[in-house]
């Protein structure tokens, strides 16, 4: 399934809340049915539309009829109106939905939530609003400052990212972790008429590298989080923690052995070039998809790794994360497309960033979920 497709279904289902109000009002009316409002999941014939379009087997207009559909937003999902003949017998009772007219408070926003309204090497620049998990981190070493890795936010408290970034003789101090971040040399960020917030830089209060970083193979237990000294200020478009992947069966529809085929979105401001004497850091967030697989080139870089669960491949098509992007998701939406889970984390790359015959290698995050959850527990 091609990029272009991803997007649309994405574009489909996060649209905002009040336009949805307006469409959804009149989705029945334009079918001459009678519908009822409710989770997509719990109407067979638009959940099953959904899976054609995702499969390119959808015939034409089904991604209008679908977008049509929206009718009102429940705790930040979309739901969408059902023809009443269609609903399932087995379905649960419908709950009244909650139309956001104005943006909830931080405690309601929820994990994995996209706002797609409508460079990583052969990327391109993100949507304002598509990733509002991404971390940008900023350090100095011998008094010079610079964006050196990335991360993503998956509570209010904490940032998720690579142990490397804050590998022991590199001399860097880390100063900030700047939260709603979109353009780097724009504040505020805007596109199409509507404008984010302000960016957050919030100092680090405490790294917390996984204890067996580093063992027993160089790379190997590639982990971080960082506790920030206060809260990031939430927001339902912009700023919204990545969802973790605790049980993919249950939160994702798949098994983490059927991450396997599936095309991955990773984000960050590393280098574009793929030579790696040159720095070209992009002033705009970049996007790219990637499919995780295991070419042959994937059991080389895991060698030496105790558990080959412990990574994931992806990439090997000439398209990458490369210097800088260090830290950052590699991220997969449920199977409706609804929400977003951080399924890696950018750890280790080729020399020459792009190249075809190899791979990137990303610490694989449902491995790690137990040491995770106890240190931001405690």
């Amino acid at each position: 399934m091609g990029w272009q497709v991803v997007t649309a279904v994405a574009m489909a289902l996060m649209v905002s809340s009040v336009t949805s109000q307006n469409r959804g009002s009149s989705a029945a009316a334009n079918e001459g049915l009678a519908g009822i409002c409710g989770p997509i999941r719990e109407c067979p014939v638009l959940s099953s539309l959904l899976q054609d379009i995702k499969q390119g087997t959808a015939p034409p207009g089904s991604l209008d009829r679908l977008r049509n559909a929206i009718c009102s937003f429940l705790n930040n999902e979309p739901l969408v109106c059902c023809p009443s003949q269609s609903l399932a017998v087995t379905a649960a009772p419908t709950r009244s939905p909650v139309v956001q007219a104005t943006p909830p408070s931080s405690a309601n926003v929820q994990c994995g939530n996209r706002g797609i309204a409508d460079k990583i090497i052969d990327g391109e620049d993100a949507p304002l609003g598509a990733w509002p998990w991404m971390v940008v981190l900023r350090g100095s070493v011998n008094g010079r400052r610079s964006w050196f890795c990335g991360g993503v936010l998956v509570s209010d408290r904490y940032v998720l990212t690579a142990a490397h970034c804050f590998k022991e003789g590199l001399g860097l101090e880390l100063e900030i972790a700047r939260i709603g971040e979109h353009t780097l040399s724009f504040d505020p960020d805007c596109s199409k008429g509507r404008c984010a917030p302000s960016p957050q830089d919030i100092p680090v209060e405490r790294i917390i590298r996984h204890p067996q970083y580093g063992s027993p193979c160089t790379e190997c237990n590639d982990i971080a989080l960082l506790r920030l000294s206060r809260p990031a200020v939430l927001h339902p478009r912009f700023v919204t923690p990545v969802c973790l992947p605790i049980n993919p069966v249950n939160d994702m529809g798949f098994s983490e052995q059927e991450f396997q085929g599936k095309a991955a979105w990773a984000a960050g401001w590393g280098s574009t070039a793929r030579d790696f004497t040159v720095s070209r850091r992009p002033d705009v967030l970049q996007q790219v998809q990637l499919p995780i697989q295991e070419l042959n080139y994937c059991g080389r870089l895991r060698r030496g790794y105790p558990d080959p669960r412990m990574a994931l491949c992806a990439g090997g098509e000439g398209r990458d994360t490369c210097r800088g992007d260090s830290g950052g998701p590699l991220t997969l939406d449920n199977q409706f497309g609804t929400k977003s889970f951080i399924v890696g984390i950018t750890s280790l790359g080729p020399r020459s960033c792009g190249s075809t015959n190899t791979q990137g290698l990303y610490t694989n995050v449902h491995f790690y979920i137990p040491w995770i959850l106890r240190n931001i527990q405690q």
